[in-house]
């Protein structure tokens, strides 16, 4: 990857730590087709139950810096939100984009606990780790377990995070896993990587207030702080 400067740098910390639209297209295959509701863009189709919906208005493409989509039904126990990161990294494996994750995550400052980490899976055939978060809001007790997947070839990192509340953790993983496993992941060409893409971007991001004032300055402190840490 090119260098870039620290304001840029900062952005990953960013997206990492909000990892935390609705077009769509439905499928019929017939009777016996568990999954008849899919949903597909530049870099990852899924498959979900009747009844399933998807939001992917904050979804930009793949040159651009917010990257989201959600994955609900009013009737299940479980929840998604799948975000693609920004900044292509390099990661030596998969363990590094992982470790760069919880680390995140820890000095975020929001209220979530790391309970359960588990190494060497695979997300549409890429290597992936599931990482266990647990946070309260509005009297819940809510886990995220996060599916973190290297796309080695793109040097695309996402996040997919599967999220129930804790009384609901039977049911919502029988059915989120089960979701997660038709998720095929596809071989791109990072545009990110080109000269100059990442600063226009970021630019384009500024300019329709894509980006969180708040957040982003968060995201600058944090990489502040990291700086000042190895120097």
């Amino acid at each position: 990857m090119k260098k870039t400067n620290s304001a840029i740098i900062s952005l990953l910390f960013v997206v990492l730590i909000m990892s935390c639209g609705r077009s769509a297209t439905k499928q019929n295959a017939g009777k016996n087709n568990p999954y008849p509701v899919k949903y597909e863009n530049e870099l990852f189709s899924v498959n979900m139950p009747s009844g399933w919906e998807y939001d992917d208005s904050d979804w930009y493409g793949l040159k651009d810096m917010k990257n989201n989509v959600e994955l609900y039904s009013s009737n299940s126990p479980v929840w998604f939100h799948i975000v693609k990161t920004f900044i292509p990294y390099n990661w030596k494996d998969i363990d590094e984009a992982t470790d760069t994750e919880v680390s995140a995550r820890t000095s975020s400052g929001d209220d979530v606990k790391l309970t359960n980490r588990i190494d060497g899976v695979e997300v549409g055939g890429y290597p992936a780790s599931i990482l266990y978060f647990l946070n309260h809001a509005d009297g819940d007790t809510i886990i995220q377990k996060q599916y973190v997947v290297y796309l080695e070839d793109s040097h695309i990192t996402m996040y997919i995070n599967e999220n129930y509340l804790l009384e609901d953790c039977i049911a919502a993983e029988a059915i989120g896993d089960c979701i997660v496993n038709t998720i095929k992941l596809k071989k791109v060409k990072n545009p990110l990587e080109e000269e100059g893409e990442i600063g226009k971007a970021v630019q384009y991001a500024i300019d329709n207030g894509l980006i969180d004032e708040e957040i982003l300055e968060r995201g600058r402190k944090i990489m502040k702080e990291a700086e000042e840490e190895t120097e």
